[in-house]
């Protein structure tokens, strides 16, 4: 009993040093905003893509990470194009935020939207990885 005793203080007396060593590196956190350039949906109108990255930087390793996604400018013209992106877009979203990337699936019934999404989306991308 008193051999497990010392043995458990003495991993805990060496994982203390570890730990406040971790703790004192702190981590910087920025949280931006970026819009990606409008493109064309044929002839549906523009889509445009807005994201949310918060950026953690720790040391010198740097994550990013989509936070939040919205479309301020969508193909809504018609009825048809209101229809089309009123079922794309959400999937689309979900799809980007759940990827963290441009590289997601495509809509079916949706291509042109899903093609001018990606492609706003990619754009996006780019300026949070220059910022």
């Amino acid at each position: 009993m008193r051999k497990a005793s010392l043995t458990v203080l003495t991993a805990a007396a060496l994982a203390l040093p570890v730990a406040n060593a971790t703790a004192a590196t702190k981590a910087k956190v920025v949280i931006r905003k970026f819009t990606g350039a409008a493109y064309q949906a044929d002839r549906f109108g523009s889509l445009q893509v807005a994201i949310t990255v918060k950026k953690t930087t720790v040391g010198k390793k740097v994550t990013r990470k989509i936070t939040a996604l919205s479309v301020p400018v969508y193909p809504d013209h018609t009825g048809r194009s209101q229809y089309i992106s009123e079922n794309a877009i959400p999937i689309l979203r979900s799809e980007a935020l759940r990827a963290q990337s441009a590289r997601i699936d495509l809509v079916s019934g949706a291509t042109y939207t899903s093609d001018a999404f990606a492609s706003s989306l990619q754009s996006a991308i780019l300026k949070a990885r220059k910022a």
